[in-house]
């Protein structure tokens, strides 16, 4: 038995010496391969020369540097394919590599260089002082990027998203960008790392100029400013500061988004070297930012704002020109052309309801609140700032922007009309694009979408109090509405269902709409209805589901409104009810659910296509959010009508008295 088993596995002894012989003709390789390099060092041979390899026995292969780049190239188009990046510039097709990690975050070209030096420098001492300056300007940059790595770190953020992979280097080496990504997917760091690192940079390095050139240059300015207003005494003072300079702007559409990123660059830029300087631009501090004492004698390095808030200080005075980073948060909101028209569409639409129907609420008003709203400044507010446009906005906050800095443009739903915008805004800008963010296909494939027919309007109360009975309405939870009275009135319904429940919306004091926010994040609100205003860019951790209450109007409303929950990889919910008077909306809401991967019915996507263009679409009109029978709203109403009458009686007794 023993002697047949040898026989058999004979023929399956494995023969190395094919191996051995392979193994010994590498090893000569590696050895002329060493020689080579050696000769390369010592100048015998340039690399320049070499067409072959050493290890390379068919003598074909290329190892010149432009080989290695077109490797590189090649590399770097494979890791942004599997991280569904697409960058594109059609004047300059080397971009900026991007990160896979912030340990990765480098001294862009510019900051590495070394600055001009004055014609007194010469020789060795010239070179010493260049070398010097070139490790500061490192060792600064360092600097920074390790406080916003520990910082980072410490808020459980641990590698870029795949929009800070490659937006942050872009915009470290100051070039012009549009970046689209899905909702949750990161882009408020993509420009806050960005605008901490640019603030941060020391005057001489961002501007190239040695400390000498900025005392006289600033030294200049100050003899300038003093024989303007007749104030100059003595001599200028050698003690330049940076007072009144604001180094970064960051612009949103709302106040509460503006709140959010105040809190999020105050995260980030904590323990900086030299400290960090921030500000959110408000009614109470308007007056220090126009005179230049915010921020002290240092200057602000971020300043968060609104447009309308900023236009007003910018017609009283507040200048911009030492700008280095403006980022428009929301862009495609910032540069909407036709709120305006909108706002009057649903007030006439607004004071049609009130003619037909009896008033319940007083405090009416646009639907239309993503703007910092205060009827008081509106009011008083004079020129440009009564514009109700974004678009106008930013057009005088643009235009008072010194033509160096670097402009970005951030939002989930970048559609052609902000593209043909930015071609007049950004100087041959970098087009950036994650997965399927788009004009209408930015919706977040972790969001479960779900569309729930209810009849007529009485049927969503019903289908509000079935999903609670079931289990399947998972706080926290969001509910959107079209307006502020139906916010109101569902408040007061949802009140009778045992929920935490709160609303926002801009007709409350800024007071109670920041109350409602923190105690929906602490938890101690379950469920928030609110309209448009928080639809944007604002950050819910942790929210499951969203529920659209009304209809929306357009498709990039309906991806920002669900992108409120599915946030940072998490998984989330979204159920959006209709009716018999939304098949007019309900083919462009199912269209971008389909692009986002959920399962549609053909009838819907088969509707007929609405007529109406953006600017003259008409919200729908909507029945009452009310459970009280029609004989006690009737008697109600009646009620009402007799006290109006008696107090009119009442006033026109007292006149003739008086006459």
């Amino acid at each position: 038995m023993e002697d047949l088993f040898n026989v058999l596995s004979s023929s399956a002894r494995l023969d190395k010496s094919k191996r051995k012989k392979k193994r010994q003709r590498d090893e000569i390789d590696d050895d002329s391969d060493g020689h080579e390099y050696d000769r390369f060092r010592s100048g015998h041979q340039d690399i320049s020369q070499r067409t072959t390899s050493s290890r390379d026995r068919t003598g074909k292969r290329d190892t010149s540097e432009s080989k290695r780049q077109i490797v590189r190239k090649e590399q770097m188009a494979a890791f942004r394919n599997s991280m569904s990046i697409k960058v594109t510039n059609k004047q300059d097709p080397d971009l900026p590599d991007a990160i896979s990690s912030f340990k990765e975050l480098e001294a862009p070209t510019w900051w590495r260089e070394n600055p001009s030096f004055s014609s007194s420098s010469k020789g060795d001492d010239a070179s010493d002082d260049s070398d010097s300056m070139d490790t500061l300007a490192v060792a600064s940059f360092q600097g920074i990027a390790k406080t916003l790595q520990r910082n980072v770190e410490a808020g459980k953020w641990k590698e870029p998203t795949p929009i800070q992979m490659q937006s942050i280097p872009i915009l470290l080496e100051r070039r012009d960008l549009i970046g689209a990504a899905p909702t949750g997917s990161g882009k408020s760091g993509a420009f806050i790392i960005p605008a901490i690192l640019l603030s941060g940079t020391p005057y001489h390095i961002y501007y190239k100029t040695t400390l000498n050139d900025k005392k006289q240059t600033k030294e200049k300015k100050q003899n300038d400013d003093a024989s303007n207003k007749k104030k100059k005494k003595g001599k200028p003072s050698k003690n330049w500061t940076r007072q009144g300079e604001i180094r970064a702007l960051l612009l949103c559409p709302s106040r509460e988004l503006a709140a959010q990123l105040y809190r999020e660059v105050d995260r980030l830029g904590m323990g900086k070297p030299g400290g960090i300087s921030l500000l959110l631009l408000s009614k109470s501090n308007a007056a220090h930012v126009i005179t230049g004492t915010a921020g002290g004698k240092s200057g602000l390095d971020v300043m968060i704002s609104t447009p309308l808030r900023l236009v007003d200080a910018i017609e009283k005075g507040l200048r911009l020109d030492s700008i280095r980073l403006v980022v428009l948060d929301e862009a495609d909101r910032l540069l909407d052309a036709v709120d305006g028209n909108m706002n009057k569409q649903d007030n006439n639409n607004r004071e049609e309801q009130k003619k037909t129907r009896p008033q319940k609420d007083a405090r009416e008003s646009s639907d239309d609140e993503e703007e910092d709203t205060d009827t008081e400044f509106i009011n008083n507010s004079s020129g440009s700032d009564q514009s109700r446009t974004f678009l106008s906005q930013m057009d005088r906050i643009l235009s008072s922007i010194p033509s160096t800095a670097v402009r970005a443009l951030f939002s989930a739903t970048v559609t052609p009309t902000v593209k043909s915008l930015a071609e007049n805004i950004l100087r041959n800008p970098v087009d950036l694009k994650i997965a399927s963010a788009g004009s209408l296909g930015g919706a977040n494939t972790d969001i479960e979408q779900e569309l729930m027919f209810v009849g007529r309007e009485e049927g969503k109360l019903l289908a509000m109090r079935q999903l609670k009975q079931r289990a399947q309405l998972k706080p926290p939870a969001i509910i959107f509405v079209q307006s502020q009275e139906r916010a109101n009135a569902l408040f007061s319904e949802l009140l009778y269902e045992k929920m935490h429940v709160d609303v926002i919306h801009a007709g409350r004091s800024r007071t109670a709409r920041d109350n409602a926010v923190a105690k929906f994040r602490r938890g101690e609100t379950w469920v928030l209805i609110c309209t448009d205003l928080v639809a944007r860019g604002v950050d819910f951790r942790a929210v499951n589901m969203v529920i659209n209450y009304d209809l929306p109007t357009s498709g990039i409303t309906y991806v920002h409104r669900i992108g409120r929950t599915g946030r940072a990889g998490r998984k989330g919910k979204a159920i959006t009810l209709f009716t018999e008077a939304d098949f007019d909306n309900l083919r462009t809401i199912a269209n971008v659910m389909k692009q986002s991967g959920c399962e549609v019915e053909d009838w819907m996507l088969q509707l007929k296509k609405s007529a109406r263009t953006k600017s003259n679409k008409k919200v729908p009109r909507r029945g009452y959010i009310d459970t009280t029978p029609r004989y006690d709203r009737r008697k109600i109403h009646k009620k009402n009508q007799m006290i109006e009458e008696s107090k009119k009686k009442k006033m026109r007794a007292g006149c003739k008295e008086v006459e």
